[in-house]
């Protein structure tokens, strides 16, 4: 019998394939964790910047003597909503757009204040007066939030619409 001591070429051939693709087949799950993180983060900022904007819209509504129709924009984007508020240290306060397709604010006696962040602007902004002659004030407000995505890679686009209705509660 021939006694070996090293390998032969069929085998190191082997060897290199079978670690080339544990190799290719690693790379390619960090990759794809890698873009899946990247997307949950988009959504996340997405999704806290819309719950930041509801807030305070219902926050507004809540505290609300009524809406100020003739100083707000309705069924155009961008819209423009402005309260008279109860509290005449929070009056009035107004919901607008810093600029069209800009960043969502809110003014509050004169003093104006970014809702929401950096990382993501507001596409669409629509107040529509619902109001009847029975309410105080019924605001349906449609917006639409876009991720900023300055790497241009598609892992970073997203957009959402959002609707919601505030209604300003009837003195009892």
């Amino acid at each position: 019998m021939l006694n070996k001591r090293g390998s032969t070429l069929v085998e190191m051939i082997l060897y290199v394939a079978i670690v080339s693709s544990v190799l290719i087949a690693t790379t390619q799950y960090v990759v794809t964790l890698t873009r899946n993180r990247a997307k949950s983060e988009v959504l996340a900022e997405v999704a806290y910047n819309a719950a930041i904007i509801q807030a305070k819209l219902s926050y507004a509504a809540r505290h609300a003597a009524s809406i100020t129709v003739g100083s707000s924009t309705f069924d155009v984007d961008p819209g423009v909503l402005r309260f008279a508020m109860v509290d005449s240290g929070e009056d009035p306060t107004v919901f607008s757009l810093t600029e069209d397709d800009g960043s969502l604010q809110i003014g509050i006696n004169g003093v104006t204040t970014q809702l929401t962040t950096g990382r993501v602007r507001v596409t669409n902004l629509v107040f529509t007066n619902l109001t009847s002659a029975d309410d105080a004030g019924i605001v349906l407000v449609e917006y639409t939030l876009e991720a900023i995505n300055s790497s241009n890679s598609p892992f970073f686009d997203y957009v959402e619409e959002f609707q919601t209705a505030i209604r300003i509660p009837l003195e009892v």
